[in-house]
């Protein structure tokens, strides 16, 4: 059985980040063609950029540092242990650097700025680690398509058409970051298309006011980055469309800041943006297909961060870890026999989870036989 969990939904664009970083990149292809491939490897959702640091003497070796892109995210950020796991050198946490000569695949960073800011969290959270976040200016001189049928990453010279509002889309709006205009029966939003939200279908404001299948309930929380942002959601009553395309009934979240859609919706699609021109081209990875969206599973556990793993900061009732005595407090170290920090990105489709519990002392197991909170 495939199903979707709401257990980790990573969200790195915040209202602290509503500026765009004043510094511009400088990055450009190696070689001339027509398309470039990013080297890339997927993880829950997410895309994953090496970023390599050139070889210099008297440098530690393996100086590659795995970036995390994020449409969402209006600067990219380095965690300080990673920079300087490959620089030998420490930065404070709010500190800015350049990253200089480094490369990936067919593209050369001359210089890539970024802010200082710890990721440990984030790590815990995905189950693998994170380096940085690399913001969606952070490649602005290229055509960039995120092709979620193919897993791949690419870039190109030029520039998309007029929009047409069939396959091209106006991307403008309240910043520099990619906005799409999404029609519900009663209403038009612009919304931010975010691959830091790969675990999200629609996030929006105000959920009591749209019409659901059933009332929104809670399912948990969204990590953010200086922030657990609790969660309800409820499945949409109606259909939301952008051009032709239509989701069919798709989850909706509750948020207090940026409305947004994410991966679940990004998936169907390939994307290339026109930073420039702020246009997107979209289209569908499979033109046959009737896009629609799995309930959604939850465990129920409010997470914070622990070093050693989670911290239970809530149990939410009526939910699988409600019924097996899983309480606030709780350190979570294992998830599903694996050390949470690097327990990898497969969620696999089982619908129990088996977690280690440290409680005053005692190591306890628990598995959670796992059931829809939004069907």
């Amino acid at each position: 059985m495939m199903y979707r969990a709401l257990a980790f939904s990573i969200l790195l664009s915040s209202a602290a980040c509503a500026q765009q970083e004043a510094a511009s990149n400088e990055a450009s292809p190696t070689e001339t063609s027509d398309v470039r491939i990013i080297p890339t490897e997927m993880c829950d959702g997410y895309f994953f950029i090496p970023v390599t640091l050139t070889d210099r003497e008297g440098y530690p070796d393996g100086r590659t540092l795995w970036f995390l892109h994020d449409t969402g995210a209006s600067y990219s950020i380095v965690d300080p242990d990673s920079l300087e796991r490959v620089s030998d050198t420490r930065v404070e946490t709010g500190d800015r650097v350049n990253i200089r000569d480094a490369t990936s695949g067919p593209l050369t960073f001359n210089r890539l700025p970024v802010r200082a800011r710890e990721l440990d969290h984030l790590s815990r959270a995905l189950g693998r680690e994170i380096d940085g976040i690399m913001s969606f200016g952070a490649l602005d001189d290229f055509l960039l398509t995120l092709d979620y049928g193919r897993s791949e990453m690419r870039i190109e010279s030029g520039e998309l058409p007029r929009p047409d509002n069939e396959t091209i889309f106006n991307a403008s709006g309240p910043d520099y970051r990619p906005w799409l205009r999404m029609r519900f029966s009663n209403r038009t939003r612009r919304m931010l298309i975010d691959s830091g939200a790969a675990r999200s279908d629609i996030v929006v404001r105000n959920l009591n006011r749209f019409e659901t299948v059933s009332p929104p309930r809670d399912t948990g929380a969204a990590t953010r980055l200086t922030e657990i942002e609790r969660r309800q959601a409820a499945r949409a009553r109606e259909n939301v469309t952008f051009g032709d395309y239509v989701l069919q009934t798709p989850t909706l979240q509750s948020t207090p800041g940026t409305e947004l859609f994410g991966g679940e919706v990004m998936k169907h699609f390939v994307w290339t943006f026109d930073q420039e021109n702020e246009r997107v081209r979209i289209l569908p990875v499979d033109p046959d297909q009737i896009i629609t969206f799995d309930p959604v599973y939850g465990h129920g556990i409010v997470l914070g961060s622990h070093p050693d793993g989670f911290r239970v900061a809530d149990v939410l009732e009526d939910t699988p870890a409600s019924r097996v005595d899983v309480q606030a407090g709780d350190i979570i170290t294992h998830w599903n026999g694996a050390p949470v920090a690097t327990r990898g990105c497969d969620r696999g489709d089982s619908l129990t989870l088996d977690i280690t519990i440290r409680r005053d002392g005692e190591i306890l197991e628990r598995r959670l036989e796992l059931f829809p909170l939004v069907d």
